[in-house]
Protein backbone atom coordinates (compact mmCIF):
# COMPACT_ATOMS: atom_id res chain seq x y z
CA UNK A 1 0.00 0.00 0.00
CA UNK A 2 0.96 3.65 -0.92
CA UNK A 3 2.46 5.72 1.83
CA UNK A 4 0.49 8.84 0.89
CA UNK A 5 -3.34 6.80 0.92
CA UNK A 6 -6.18 9.07 1.90
CA UNK A 7 -9.26 7.38 2.40
CA UNK A 8 -12.79 9.81 2.49
CA UNK A 9 -15.56 8.90 4.92
CA UNK A 10 -18.52 9.31 2.40
CA UNK A 11 -21.34 7.89 5.30
CA UNK A 12 -21.54 7.12 8.82
CA UNK A 13 -24.71 5.72 10.40
CA UNK A 14 -25.74 4.06 13.68
CA UNK A 15 -29.32 2.36 13.31
CA UNK A 16 -30.99 -0.10 15.68
CA UNK A 17 -30.54 -3.46 14.26
CA UNK A 18 -34.52 -4.21 14.02
CA UNK A 19 -37.37 -2.07 12.73
CA UNK A 20 -38.20 0.42 13.14
CA UNK A 21 -34.43 1.32 11.76
CA UNK A 22 -34.05 4.53 13.77
CA UNK A 23 -30.97 6.35 13.62
CA UNK A 24 -28.82 6.15 16.83
CA UNK A 25 -28.28 3.47 19.50
CA UNK A 26 -31.53 2.69 21.53
CA UNK A 27 -31.21 1.71 25.38
CA UNK A 28 -33.51 -0.59 27.47
CA UNK A 29 -32.85 -0.76 30.89
CA UNK A 30 -29.20 1.29 30.77
CA UNK A 31 -27.96 -1.09 27.79
CA UNK A 32 -28.05 -0.93 24.34
CA UNK A 33 -30.03 -3.17 22.12
CA UNK A 34 -28.61 -4.49 18.77
CA UNK A 35 -27.52 -1.92 16.70
CA UNK A 36 -25.91 -1.61 13.18
CA UNK A 37 -22.90 0.90 12.28
CA UNK A 38 -22.83 1.57 8.28
CA UNK A 39 -20.39 3.56 6.52
CA UNK A 40 -18.82 4.08 3.44
CA UNK A 41 -14.98 5.10 2.35
CA UNK A 42 -14.35 6.66 -0.72
CA UNK A 43 -10.29 6.63 -1.80
CA UNK A 44 -7.70 4.51 -3.88
CA UNK A 45 -8.60 0.78 -4.31
CA UNK A 46 -6.71 -1.81 -1.64
CA UNK A 47 -7.58 -3.34 1.44
CA UNK A 48 -6.99 -1.48 4.63
CA UNK A 49 -7.13 -2.50 7.86
CA UNK A 50 -9.79 -0.62 10.23
CA UNK A 51 -11.25 -0.53 12.96
CA UNK A 52 -13.89 2.12 14.44
CA UNK A 53 -14.75 2.62 18.52
CA UNK A 54 -17.43 4.78 20.00
CA UNK A 55 -15.85 7.59 22.36
CA UNK A 56 -17.15 9.87 25.20
CA UNK A 57 -15.78 13.17 24.84
CA UNK A 58 -13.67 12.08 21.86
CA UNK A 59 -10.80 10.08 23.69
CA UNK A 60 -12.35 8.03 26.37
CA UNK A 61 -12.75 4.98 24.53
CA UNK A 62 -16.06 2.73 25.49
CA UNK A 63 -16.55 0.45 22.81
CA UNK A 64 -13.82 -0.91 19.84
CA UNK A 65 -15.08 -3.27 17.26
CA UNK A 66 -12.18 -5.46 16.59
CA UNK A 67 -10.32 -4.67 13.76
CA UNK A 68 -10.73 -6.00 10.02
CA UNK A 69 -10.42 -6.03 6.68
CA UNK A 70 -12.17 -3.53 4.47
CA UNK A 71 -11.57 -3.99 0.13
CA UNK A 72 -12.26 -0.40 -1.08
CA UNK A 73 -13.00 -0.47 -4.80
CA UNK A 74 -11.54 3.04 -5.93
CA UNK A 75 -11.64 6.38 -6.11
CA UNK A 76 -14.84 6.29 -8.81
CA UNK A 77 -17.26 4.63 -6.43
CA UNK A 78 -18.01 4.22 -2.98
CA UNK A 79 -17.26 1.33 -0.71
CA UNK A 80 -20.17 0.09 1.76
CA UNK A 81 -19.32 -1.93 5.02
CA UNK A 82 -21.89 -2.37 8.08
CA UNK A 83 -21.20 -4.49 11.55
CA UNK A 84 -23.89 -5.72 13.94
CA UNK A 85 -23.34 -5.45 17.52
CA UNK A 86 -25.48 -7.55 19.19
CA UNK A 87 -23.88 -7.67 22.72
CA UNK A 88 -25.19 -5.04 24.97
CA UNK A 89 -23.25 -2.01 26.36
CA UNK A 90 -23.92 -0.12 29.30
CA UNK A 91 -24.03 3.65 28.02
CA UNK A 92 -26.36 6.68 29.15
CA UNK A 93 -28.21 8.58 27.07
CA UNK A 94 -26.17 11.21 25.13
CA UNK A 95 -24.03 12.03 22.42
CA UNK A 96 -21.08 10.06 21.27
CA UNK A 97 -18.46 10.17 18.78
CA UNK A 98 -18.16 6.75 16.15
CA UNK A 99 -14.63 7.01 15.02
CA UNK A 100 -12.86 5.51 12.65
CA UNK A 101 -9.00 4.46 12.29
CA UNK A 102 -7.72 3.34 9.10
CA UNK A 103 -4.26 1.58 8.97
CA UNK A 104 -3.45 2.94 12.34
CA UNK A 105 -4.69 7.01 11.47
CA UNK A 106 -7.84 8.31 12.34
CA UNK A 107 -10.12 9.10 9.03
CA UNK A 108 -13.16 10.25 10.46
CA UNK A 109 -15.49 10.46 13.11
CA UNK A 110 -19.75 11.34 13.48
CA UNK A 111 -21.85 12.03 16.00
CA UNK A 112 -24.19 9.54 17.44
CA UNK A 113 -27.14 9.93 19.97
CA UNK A 114 -27.81 7.03 22.50
CA UNK A 115 -31.60 7.50 23.73
CA UNK A 116 -33.61 5.80 25.83
CA UNK A 117 -36.60 3.11 23.78
CA UNK A 118 -39.37 5.14 23.28
CA UNK A 119 -41.80 1.99 24.68
CA UNK A 120 -39.51 2.72 28.24
CA UNK A 121 -40.08 6.24 28.11
CA UNK A 122 -43.63 6.53 28.07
Amino acid sequence: MAQDYHLDLTKARVASRERPYEDGIVLREGRTTPFRVERAWSGPAGTYNEQWSIRRGGAEVLYRHPPQLIGVTGMQATSEFSDVVDQPLDLEPGTYKLVFIVEGRFMGAADIEVRESKDQAA
